[in-house]
């Protein structure tokens, strides 16, 4: 699957869900290495909750596709996080299985800026 190239809701809340599951990871990693008080705990934390509400709106019966993990190591966290709210622009959010989506989309504006204020 394309990551960026998603042709349905269902493979674009997926893509959403992959994006950042990496970014996640990758924040994760760098907190990892910092201080016990450092912001990137807090990041790190919301990158993860956002990617469970991105998972929480696919259908249950839904599987999720295999990504190439390579190119996705490649990104920025910061990069991950803008290449996911842009993929959340199309979605159809006034849908009622998706009407929780308006709120992913605040909390990645609210990831974008946290993450570029610590530089990333």
């Amino acid at each position: 699957m394309d990551t960026l190239n998603p042709d349905s809701t269902w493979d674009r809340l997926s893509s959403i869900a992959h994006l950042l599951h990496q970014a996640a990871t990758q924040v994760w990693s760098d907190a990892d290495r910092a201080t016990a008080d450092s912001p990137l705990h807090d990041l790190g934390l919301g990158v993860y909750l956002a990617h469970s509400q991105a998972s929480t709106l696919l259908p249950e019966d839904y599987e999720l596709p295999d990504v190439d993990a390579e190119r996705l190591e490649e990104r920025t966290p910061l990069q991950l996080l803008t290449d996911a709210e842009e993929l959340t622009r199309p979605l159809p959010l006034h849908q009622p299985d998706l009407i929780h989506g308006s709120q992913l989309v605040v909390d990645l504006c609210d990831l974008i800026r946290e993450a570029r204020g610590l530089g990333y």
